[in-house]
């Protein structure tokens, strides 16, 4: 006898042949019990269960044990059901319900079978991966952070795991998180950091040094954000994708991301039918039928739109003289408009050339026009996931900007001692990775597409 997980049983193709009419052991817990005799079982491997027929009669004082959401083991024979839509189903010989489970507190929690709002579902969040909807986004999730390495690694690229703790804003912004080991208790300690210690907001200035050694660099973590945006796209806690490539311009960053979400949706398509089906199923049962393999498939196939930050100014100012001024930033509300009123197209947009100063000290200035060497890329529903640039290699001219932004000079003259090195120009871009999957899986909020997400008032 061995133990098979259920995935392998009812995705297998040569399964009639190694495994039918033989017995084998499943284990994991119960998900549905039907009419006194059916048992339909989940190990977490599959968004499918398998059925489980108990007829004969010794499994009378097991029946009165059965409960949605307890764990089981059974040993069985494996059957192929040709009457019943050529269902496998597993015969038990012996059935084991594993003690210590508390009957009340399955019977009242998110387990029962029954439909919870996503919302519902985050008030008992370490058991939301019992439930089909949570379980189906952390497999794609799961498929996605193996494609991201498994792309890098195909093209040549060395992954380099940039700190979680630093000096550094990289964003030259103040919305940071301070870390300290002062006890607020005892005033004559010193700070192990001191007072400096930030959780990182992007690993880009770290993978900017690694880039100039070997070329060809990427980092994949989590970075962090101390801005109080209670959104349904923004965390406090976020996965981000930084790809740094010595001798790349901007169109050579364009492209680059442009290869990198055809292929990361390409994937999905292959390797998540199951997850993608049901997704589109529980949309058209609780909210709106979206089609997500033909949404998937119309990004894949087309090209994206491509236009400067000046024009789609303009075009947002002839939908709304007074919703925004050359200058300021491209929020929700103008992303809404692009998509709905300006591009009806459903294709992701590329913006490029944006004003100095709304991007960080570290972009390539245009010559003329005030605006930098940088690019955001917009998805439908989600707005931006990527934002790149050429980066500047000008010692000097670094330097006048670190002044400008008031940060510490100290903290960064190793980044501007790169630029000693010569003037290598280079690129790179971020990817934030919740919100490609809230696009992927057609989740309206990021909180519900994160195992554990972090949020103004919730850790």
């Amino acid at each position: 006898m061995k133990k098979y997980s259920i995935k392998y049983i009812l995705s297998n193709k040569n399964i009639y042949k190694k495994l039918i009419n033989k017995i084998i052991i499943i284990q994991g817990w119960i998900k549905y019990y039907r009419n006194n005799i059916f048992i339909d079982i989940n190990d977490g491997t599959s968004i499918k269960n398998l059925q489980v027929l108990i007829k004969d009669k010794k499994f009378l004082s097991i029946k009165k044990k059965i409960n949605i959401g307890i764990p089981i083991k059974v040993i069985g024979i494996l059957v192929y059901q040709k009457k019943n839509k050529n269902k496998i189903e597993l015969i038990p010989n012996k059935i084991k319900i594993y003690k210590g489970y508390d009957l009340n507190y399955i019977n009242n929690s998110i387990l029962q079978n029954k439909y919870h709002k996503l919302s519902k579902l985050r008030e008992e969040i370490y058991l939301r991966f019992r439930t089909n909807i949570f379980s189906t986004i952390i497999r794609i999730r799961s498929i996605l952070f193996f494609e991201i390495h498994k792309f890098f690694y195909k093209n040549k690229y060395i992954y380099i795991n940039t700190p979680i703790i630093n000096k550094n804003n990289a964003e030259g912004a103040g919305e940071v998180f301070n870390i300290t080991s002062l006890d607020s208790n005892n005033k004559n300690l010193k700070d192990l950091f001191n007072n400096e210690g930030k959780l990182t907001v992007s690993g880009q200035l770290e993978l900017e040094s690694s880039m100039y050694g070997l070329g060809k660099v990427y980092t994949f973590g989590p970075v962090f954000r101390a801005e109080n945006s209670n959104t349904y796209k923004h965390l406090s806690e976020f996965w981000m994708l930084e790809s740094e490539i010595m001798y790349y311009k901007l169109k050579d960053i364009i492209n680059l991301a442009i290869k990198l979400i055809k292929y990361l949706l390409k994937k999905i398509l292959i390797k998540c039918k199951d997850e993608l089906f049901y997704l589109d199923q529980y949309h058209k049962k609780h909210n709106k039928f979206k089609d997500l393999n033909n949404r998937l498939k119309k990004i894949i196939n087309n090209k994206f739109i491509k236009i400067s930050y000046t024009n789609i100014i303009k075009l947002l100012k002839k939908e709304d003289n007074d919703i925004i001024k050359w200058g300021e930033d491209i929020g929700s509300i103008h992303e809404k408009i692009i998509f709905n009123n300006i591009f009806k197209k459903s294709l992701p947009i590329i913006i490029y050339n944006f004003p100095n100063k709304i991007k960080p000290f570290y972009m390539k200035r245009n010559k003329y026009n005030n605006t930098t060497k940088s690019i955001d890329i917009l998805l439908p529903g989600v707005g931006e996931i990527i934002g790149g640039s050429e980066r500047e290699t000008s010692y000097k001219k670094l330097l006048k900007r670190i002044k400008k932004n008031k940060m510490n000079v100290k903290n960064i003259n190793w980044y501007l001692n790169l630029r000693k090195l010569g003037k290598i120009y280079h690129s790179g871009f971020g990817l934030g990775v919740d919100r490609l999957i809230q696009f992927i899986t057609g989740i309206n909020n990021i909180r519900d597409v994160v195992p554990f997400p972090i949020y103004p008032g919730h850790i």
